[in-house]
């Protein structure tokens, strides 16, 4: 009831200081971080307001600040400035469900630096053997309580948590980093990143040439999830408006029939998972690649109306964006495809990927696997469009892994992609 009357009174100081319309998100977060498994973890509270209002003819403005007359003011300036926008306003009245998503950890008030530690402390013991050393080891928990309104009468208000665990490991020059996060503690806790990075390192320490010709490259999961979560953010209507590479590919093949991916902000227990996004639509899934076609695109309020479109339910931090992806696996199992591969790259970094340009482009470091051995790694370079890249998928594996936010399978794709 006291979130409730706050927000209240912030969205009457907006229309008292002339805004037609406003909506308005506070979040509350407690945070605790632990560096190694010695260290005393630092805890701190932020609370944010994010206030939106629209003046006459639809001119907008944003503001965000750690006290709400601060975030009024801001967004009032801006709104003073900005072009007239007949399709700006706050979302439609959608009906919000909070709860039922599986993402506040009832666990988390019982959470003890032990557990903590014990976390920590089993990494740094797989890390710390034959010179290979842990670089940064460090694990984030954090609870959000949201609470949201606009003058249009709607509400909502949710919690959830989050925990994460980030390393860096090192032998000399040679680095591999690992990252897993979930809205529940028993997923941190029980996944064993600390050998995964010792397996990934043993053979990138081990110099060998690069076989001849080009061979086939395979992403794993983790790499897979990698490339999804690096390509998503084109689907952005927003992105797509201002020209963005993907407005060439509306409704036309980028991929090969085998790559379909699905966005669901409402996925149970999805690290992104919510109740409501920060213009307080609640989220639908969305068909980013149906078999290989551009399908749909990520709508705030304002792109929705323009072309006749429902919001997804996408805006966060005041960007419109993926949530949970999902890359469909394929029928054959990750065993029998690689078995049939007498020699194969498995990729252990995506190099950098260019949204603007559409291109991967870069130098990176694949494992060399011949009848199944992991005999050493080499470096090799990318240059090539991301349509290129993706209609030389061959292969889709029926694993699936998750990689934070994202499921994804292992996958192999044409030597080709490689420049070098």
């Amino acid at each position: 009831m006291e979130d409730r009357a706050r927000l209240v009174a912030v969205l009457d100081q907006a229309r008292d200081a002339g805004a037609k319309a406003a909506e308005v998100l506070r979040v509350r977060r407690v945070s605790l971080e632990q560096t190694g498994s010695r260290q005393s973890p630092a805890q701190r509270e932020e609370i944010t307001w994010t206030v939106r209002v629209w003046r006459d003819g639809g001119a907008a403005g944003l503001g965000t600040a750690p006290l709400a007359t601060d975030a009024v003011a801001k967004a009032l300036a801006v709104a003073q400035v900005a072009p007239a926008d007949p399709l700006a306003g706050p979302a439609e009245r959608m009906a919000i469900r909070a709860g039922a998503l599986g993402i506040d950890d009832h666990r988390h008030p019982q959470i003890a630096e032990e557990d903590r530690s014990e976390i920590l402390a089993f990494a740094e013991k797989a890390f710390n053997l034959g010179g290979l050393r842990a670089r940064t080891l460090r694990y984030r928990q954090w609870r959000d309580e949201r609470a949201w309104m606009n003058t249009r009468g709607v509400e909502a208000a949710e919690s959830a948590t989050s925990y994460e665990v980030a390393a860096e490991v090192g032998l000399g020059d040679v680095t591999a980093s690992h990252r897993i996060a979930s809205r529940h503690f028993s997923d941190v806790a029980s996944l064993p990143f600390g050998p995964e990075l010792r397996r990934r390192m043993e053979p990138l320490v081990r110099p060998v040439a690069c076989p001849a010709g080009r061979p086939p490259v395979v992403f794993e999961p983790r790499l897979m999830a990698d490339l999804a979560r690096g390509l998503a953010p084109a689907f952005s209507a927003v992105a797509v408006g201002a020209g963005g590479f993907l407005s060439r590919f509306l409704g036309k093949r980028l991929a090969s029939a085998l790559f379909h991916v699905t966005d669901d902000a409402g996925l149970f227990g999805g690290l992104y998972t919510r109740a409501f996004d920060d213009r307080g639509v609640p989220p639908i899934a969305v068909a980013l690649l149906k078999e290989g076609v551009v399908h749909g695109l990520y709508h705030d309020p304002e792109t929705a109306r323009a072309g006749g479109w429902r919001p997804t339910g996408h805006v966060s931090n005041g960007v419109l964006g993926p949530t949970n992806l999902i890359v469909r696996p394929g029928a054959r199992t990750r065993n029998v495809i690689l078995s049939e591969l007498d020699s194969y790259l498995l990729l252990d970094r995506l190099p950098p990927l260019d949204l603007r340009a559409g291109r991967l482009r870069g130098d990176v470091p694949v494992v060399i696997v011949e009848k199944g051995e992991r005999i050493g790694s080499a470096r090799v370079g990318f240059d090539v469009s991301l349509p290129d890249l993706l209609n030389a998928l061959r292969e889709v594996a029926s694993d699936q892994e998750r990689s934070c936010e994202v499921d994804a399978p292992t996958a192999v794709f044409e030597g080709s992609v490689l420049s070098t």
